[in-house]
């Protein structure tokens, strides 16, 4: 480095040299001074990082690691892509992927190529090829591309012949798995109309093709009508569907299992069902919806043959992370299996973090090799540079390999650390959880431990009374035990409360407010409590909900 630094400056000045003794011990302390602010730099290292690296994306890039997929090519070798998001990202415009491939069964990776134009995408092989399938973009356009040569290079998808199946833009999905079944290639998307909002707007659906078409001519794909949700279902706890996987039963029906959003702990997925032609959806929102473990994460389905059992690799939460919003929540990766696709169970944990807020196994693409599954995983994990952002916006893809799967027990669980986990006694309640501390509630008390915002205009009510307060923006858990019948109070904004499912009751005349920029409006919120209940505090939401209770006596 020193050479570096300073070798413009000598050729510019060329009677330094040669240089008497009193030159060289400058020009030693000053190379000597160079390396020493090399060393005081910090070092990436992935020494503590599970699995096998493919990639790494440091946070301050601004460019977070998303979308992994995963093929093996028909010589062996395994392919895996991943697409960028991010503010330092063009994914609005024209999302960027690469891709990386193995000779050695994931040992070692290479970059195989850089695509423009493509997020959300699918690696598949079919009849000696390896595809591409997905948006260009955060909702855009779908497109497909198609390379002979084991990833390096690609047919480019300018129009409706070569590529373009889908032009009318707002599609959505993940890296869900491409199905062979019948005869036909079938591929879940959503798309969002109208095109506002995220989530709520979104319309599940399928598109197939026959298994020898053209895979490049958009007139060989069907689609599925589009299917809208709505917030009622699910008890009104619905955030939204999305990333739905396309799956074949054993009676030859073609489901879409669909992710839920959902504000209550308990993960839910919807099924979806498909017409044999691929052209109409049907969904009862009185029977759909399925107890899933990780339902509130991306997770892809598979039907293994030998074991006629359907597997998964999903985001759960366990029981110790047990909270409301549980799509925040990604720090535990589990197998799962299930008979009959409605009744899941965990087989055992693969990977795992105490931490909940900086680490994040998710999004994971995943393959039948044999006996063993192999895998790529959106990782957030400490990488000697700070980590990751937070457990969403990850920064690297790896590979994993899980060895003979079908005979895994929760005994073959990978350790499980206990977790910090808070607990504060009241007169009334045992508050247990992570992510908060107690203060007062009273104007101008610090609103956020990561903010300079205060509360205003607090309730007489209330002024005075103890508070969880939390790091905005940040996951929390609180979770109340009763120690009698009595009653709750909880602070959050209104607009979380929509639909809400609790049994919470606004108090009335209770607004107040904390001094961000749009001097953001809360209420307070109330239920009844037997005593023994447990009942999880709402934290959704960048405000997250505050635990009230009175001044200590």
């Amino acid at each position: 480095m020193a050479g570096k630094l300073f070798s413009p400056w000598l050729r510019l000045c060329p009677k330094l040299e040669p240089m008497n003794n009193s030159w060289r011990f400058m020009w030693a302390g000053l190379a000597a001074a160079a390396l020493g602010l090399e060393a005081a730099a910090p070092k990436a290292d992935f020494s503590k990082v599970p699995g096998v690296v493919i990639d790494h994306s440091p946070a301050e890039s601004g460019l977070y690691i998303g979308s992994p997929s995963l093929a093996v090519l028909p010589n062996g070798d395994y392919v895996a892509s991943h697409d960028f998001f991010g503010p330092k990202s063009n994914e609005h415009q024209s999302a960027r992927s690469v891709v990386f491939r193995s000779a050695d069964r994931g040992r070692t990776w290479k970059k195989a190529a850089e695509i423009q134009g493509a997020f959300w995408s699918s690696l598949f092989a079919h009849r000696g090829a390896l595809y591409l399938l997905g948006p260009d973009r955060h909702h855009g356009n779908i497109l497909i591309r198609r390379s002979t040569d084991g990833g390096d290079t690609w047919t480019t998808p300018a129009t409706a012949k070569t590529g373009l199946l889908r032009d009318n833009g707002e599609y959505h999905c993940a890296p869900m798995p491409v199905i062979e079944h019948q005869g036909r290639l079938w591929r879940a998307f959503e798309w969002r109309n109208p095109p506002i909002a995220w989530g709520i707007n979104y319309r599940a659906g399928m598109l197939s093709a026959p298994a020898d078409a053209d895979l490049l001519d958009a007139a060989s794909w069907t689609a599925s009508d589009f299917l809208p949700s709505s917030r009622l279902w699910n008890g009104g706890d619905m955030g939204a569907w999305l990333e739905g996987n396309a799956v074949a039963t054993r009676d030859g029906r073609v489901l879409d299992i669909l992710r839920v959003q959902t504000r209550s702990p308990d993960e839910k997925a919807a099924i979806v069902s498909i017409s044999a032609d691929g052209k109409t959806a049907a969904f009862d929102p009185l029977k759909g919806f399925i107890n899933f473990p990780g339902g509130a994460k991306k997770f892809a389905i598979r039907y293994d043959r030998q074991s006629d059992l359907y597997w998964s690799l999903a985001s759960i939460v366990h029981e110790r992370h047990r909270a409301p919003n549980p799509g925040s929540i990604r720090n535990t990766l589990a197998l799962t299996c299930s008979k009959d696709l409605t009744n899941w169970t965990v087989r055992c944990i693969v990977l795992y973090h105490p931490d909940v807020k900086k680490h994040g196994f998710q999004y994971v693409d995943w393959l039948f090799d044999g006996d063993d599954l192999i895998a790529a995983c959106r990782t957030a994990y400490d990488d000697g540079l700070g980590g990751a952002r937070n457990n969403h916006d990850a920064n690297f893809l790896t590979f994993h390999r899980i060895a003979n799967f079908r005979a895994k027990t929760m005994a073959d669980s990978v350790p499980m650390p206990e977790t910090a986990q808070l607990r504060e006694e009241t007169e009334d309640l045992i508050v247990l959880g992570h992510g908060w501390s107690w203060r007062k509630l009273a104007d101008d008390e610090k609103a956020f431990a990561n903010r300079a915002y205060v509360w205003k205009e607090v309730p007489a009510k209330f002024r005075g009374w103890r508070c969880t307060q939390t790091s905005g923006g940040e996951a929390a858990a609180v979770t109340v035990h009763a120690k009698h019948d009595g009653t709750l109070y909880f602070a959050t904004t209104p607009a979380q409360m929509k639909n809400n499912p609790g049994g919470w009751t606004e108090v009335e005349g209770s607004a107040f407010y904390y001094t961000d920029g749009g001097k953001t409006k809360m209420s307070v919120f109330s239920r009844p409590v037997k005593s023994g209940e447990e009942v999880f505090i709402p934290q959704g939401g960048w405000t997250g909900g505050l635990l009230l209770a009175p001044p200590a006596p």
